[in-house]
């Protein structure tokens, strides 16, 4: 039986109104389940999306013992940094398919909160002022345009299919797959347990699955998670993304202007030499010295190729020919493993002449040259590092050498 609010009379239970006064009862409406949604009530997304991101974070850890393994190898830089970026594209791939097949089909994401182009502007412009104060603020300390090390070693051989690898990943790939898993997904599912445990949840999880184990970088991915996470709930996911494509956009068009620049002319100790494409003169680094000498200059280029030029007074009486002899006598070998005598050749430069040998010092094989000037002598010993370019630039580079 159900009992009239107004009459208080009693009628059956499927009565449309009361017998006694007539008055209709409020018909009941049945709940109809739709998408999940964390919207302004906070409301759990999915459990599902806790443990997909554990899981992402999974397959993050063991990319990176797979690039471990293969950093300890014997495969030259060119090569690592080639399979690196294959290995950092999979990840994204592997998190991307599990993130649009397991929570997506079933959660109505939070894409936007007002105007989604106002969103996506507000995005851009905070996303590109951080990145261009923190690259100013790098910079000005290095001494020189310092981007993201990562993002130049994967650029490093300036041909097409490197920087588009780089920019698909830093201004595609990373943007999409990160903020609608640690903002879409990973913050709406503690929305129900306060604000601001939501961010700090998100932001964790997202300077974790970077899975750096410095203190610095996990910090500073720290904070700019709370900064997105902060951006997602004023604007949604379309700000995020928008500020996340910023972010990294400067980043990446800095790391290109780094490989695809250089050149000038680097001088020390008398001898001056033109950098190609993708060449620096770093004066941060101490050569390691193969035959002694005095650090003169160091020269970084593609994929972790690089010059180490040392000067040393020329002793009294040396000539080529002498040079020549000691660099063929079989003690000298013995004292100094890896020097390989049968590869010593002469060559003309304008520079004038000099000698090579080939020498084996670590995973690829470097070659060693010598100038011998009145005065003052200058050593230089060549690392390609596997980088084709590197290979190809080696040539003209001692073509370019001037001594004074």
């Amino acid at each position: 039986m159900r009992s009239c609010t107004l009459c208080g009379a009693a009628s059956p239970p499927t009565a449309p109104w009361c017998a006694q006064c007539f008055a209709p009862f409020a018909v009941a409406v049945p709940a109809v389940a739709g998408p999940a949604y964390g919207g302004p009530s906070g409301r759990m997304v999915s459990r599902r999306a806790f443990l997909l991101t554990v899981a992402a974070i999974g397959v993050g850890a063991v990319a990176m013992l797979a690039s471990y393994g293969l950093s300890r190898t014997e495969l030259d830089e060119a090569t690592y940094i080639r399979y690196a970026a294959v290995l950092t594209m999979a990840v994204y791939a592997v998190v991307g398919v599990l993130v649009v097949t397991q929570i997506t089909p079933k959660v109505r994401l939070r894409w936007a909160v007002g105007s989604p182009a106002g969103g996506i502007v507000l995005g851009l412009a905070v996303g590109a002022a951080l990145s261009g104060a923190i690259l100013a603020a790098v910079s000005q300390a290095a001494g020189y345009l310092n981007p993201d090390p990562r993002m130049v070693a994967m650029m490093s051989e300036g041909d097409v299919a490197h920087l588009a690898a780089a920019f698909v990943v830093g201004c595609a790939a990373a943007p999409l797959v990160e903020e609608v898993l640690f903002r879409g997904l990973l913050l709406e599912s503690f929305r129900s347990h306060g604000t601001a445990l939501a961010l700090l949840v998100s932001a964790a999880g997202f300077a974790v699955w970077h899975l750096s184990f410095n203190v610095v970088p996990l910090l500073y991915y720290l904070l700019l998670g709370l900064l997105l996470g902060w951006l997602y709930l004023r604007r949604g996911l379309a700000c995020s993304i928008a500020a996340h494509v910023g972010f990294n956009g400067v980043l990446a068009v800095a790391a290109a202007t780094v490989v695809l620049g250089g050149g000038g002319t680097a001088t020390a100790d008398g001898l001056s030499v033109a950098l190609p494409q993708g060449w620096t003169a770093d004066t941060h680094v101490t050569p390691e010295v193969v035959f002694g000498g005095h650090s003169a200059m160091f020269l970084t280029g593609p994929s972790g190729s690089s010059i180490a030029v040392t000067s040393y007074p020329t002793p009294h009486g040396s000539s080529m020919d002498r040079l020549t002899d000691e660099l063929r006598n079989p003690r000298f070998a013995a004292a100094n493993p890896g020097v390989e005598p049968l590869t010593l050749r002469e060559v003309a430069f304008p520079v004038g002449r000099l000698l090579e040998v080939d020498t084996v010092t670590g995973r690829d094989p470097s070659v060693v040259v010598f100038l011998l000037r009145a005065g003052t002598s200058y050593e230089l010993v060549f690392r390609s590092a596997g980088s084709p370019k590197a290979l190809a630039d080696f040539d003209p580079i001692l073509r370019s050498l001037r001594a004074s």
